[in-house]
């Protein structure tokens, strides 16, 4: 069993850094910081800071090969991912963010300063 957990510095009459917890608190917290949150696993299962973004940079290689993502950067804020560079067509930056909001451990993808070199629309864009 594991026992309660205190911390106590008194001072005079103040009594400073008081913490109970209960007898299984500081197991369970000991259990969850042993396993890596998923925004942070790297490549090889390895704990790192940017794990998710250099995962999504390396299924971006491996789905859409090295030239078609050759300027896009992916670099991430806890899970959420940030999207930036240069890419060909809106369609491309579509199946990017989809390929990013699959990886385990991505919240949500922000594009941000993105370059398109054509834009494939269906139709004019109209200017009100």
């Amino acid at each position: 069993m594991v026992k309660v957990v205190r911390s106590l510095v008194a001072t005079g009459h103040v009594i400073r850094g008081v913490c109970y917890a209960k007898p299984d608190y500081l197991a369970q917290r000991l259990t969850e910081l042993s396993a890596i949150p998923p925004e942070r696993i790297g490549l090889n299962g390895e704990y790192d800071h940017y794990g998710l973004a250099k995962r999504i940079q390396a299924n971006f290689y491996q789905q859409l090969g090295r030239g078609a993502v050759a300027q896009v950067a992916v670099k991430q804020r806890g899970s959420a991912v940030i999207v930036s560079g240069q890419v060909d067509t809106l369609p491309l930056l579509d199946q990017l963010v989809e390929l990013a909001l699959q990886a385990e451990g991505a919240s949500h993808v922000e594009v941000q300063d993105v370059h398109l070199k054509t834009l494939n629309s269906p139709q004019p864009v109209q200017v009100a």
